[in-house]
């Protein structure tokens, strides 16, 4: 895992291009407490794009905690057993209880400390959700598009001749970015202590991590696994080593960066434009590894 003192970038969660698309779309919607944008960057249906921000409100519909009428909710209260719950419903809830097994408990979807929320599968809902849209884009064709949902993003193809370029959030500083990224093909999510109270339970050691950004190729798992990771307080649980292709950017109490090594080759080297901006550097430790507290 490689080590750097944090500089503090322009807000940046996903950088526009220099010169703006001539054609596509880029829309906005609010729903899931969140912003969620699609900027498509090739021509496409618009009803495509409408028939994305459907699913997502079926999502919202079907998995809110905040719904007493959803389904999450009546099996939340034992009023609709599981096995009358609609075919998504029963996959993500088994993909929770794997999640939940695979990371020794640290990803919670039954909260005991919250018993006005029994069942919260919101730490995987959110970016499976997306996972599924990014899949319907691909499935019709578009192969340059990025979906943001609040700073959880899945990135495919390119926006012009370069990858996508992607800021993560900085936990402390609003509209800022702690780092960032130049990422195709994949999802990166991030869950940092801007986000208590939300779906991060079992906190372990006070707050040595500030933030927790995965880089892979689900965002759903990457959702779940920052959320884990983040509650945890350990930076390389050995848990972690049942997600091969999963990296992580870190950020510690103490403003440090840390990445595991498949993270390095996404890492921004330059700067943003403007003045006394540091470059990323840092030692190596190899993943699986240990950090310094």
């Amino acid at each position: 895992m490689r080590i750097r003192r944090s500089p503090i970038f322009e807000d940046s969660s996903l950088a526009e291009p220099a010169v703006p698309p001539l054609e596509g779309v880029r829309r906005v919607e609010k729903m899931m407490g969140t912003a969620i944008v699609v900027d498509v960057r090739q021509p496409v249906d618009p009803d495509l794009v409408e028939s994305v921000y459907d699913w997502l409100r079926w999502v919202e519909m079907t998995f809110s905690v905040f719904r007493p009428e959803s389904e999450i909710s009546r099996i939340g209260r034992g009023e609709l057993h599981t096995d009358h719950a609609s075919p998504d419903v029963r996959r993500v809830l088994n993909r929770c209880e794997e999640l939940h097994e695979a990371t020794e408990g640290w990803f919670n979807h039954r909260p005991t400390d919250r018993p006005d929320r029994p069942l919260d599968p919101s730490g995987l809902v959110k970016g499976w959700s997306i996972d599924e849209a990014a899949l319907m884009l691909r499935m019709a064709g578009v192969e340059n598009f990025v979906i943001n949902a609040g700073g959880d993003i899945w990135a495919h193809g390119r926006p012009d001749e370069d990858p996508w370029r992607i800021g993560i959030r900085h936990p402390d500083v609003p509209g800022a970015s702690a780092a960032r990224l130049s990422v195709t093909n994949l999802a990166v999510a991030t869950s940092g202590r801007y986000e208590r109270g939300d779906h991060v339970w079992g906190e372990a050691d006070g707050g040595f991590l500030r933030s927790v950004s995965v880089i892979g190729p689900e965002l759903g798992t990457a959702d779940a696994l920052a959320t884990a990771i983040l509650a945890s307080g350990e930076a390389l649980p050995d848990w972690l080593r049942a997600f091969p292709g999963y990296d992580l950017v870190l950020m510690t109490s103490d403003e440090r960066l840390l990445w595991t090594p498949g993270a390095d080759g996404l890492l921004l080297r330059d700067p943003p434009s403007g003045p006394g901006q540091p470059a990323v550097t840092g030692p190596h430790l190899p993943p699986g590894g240990n950090c310094d507290r």
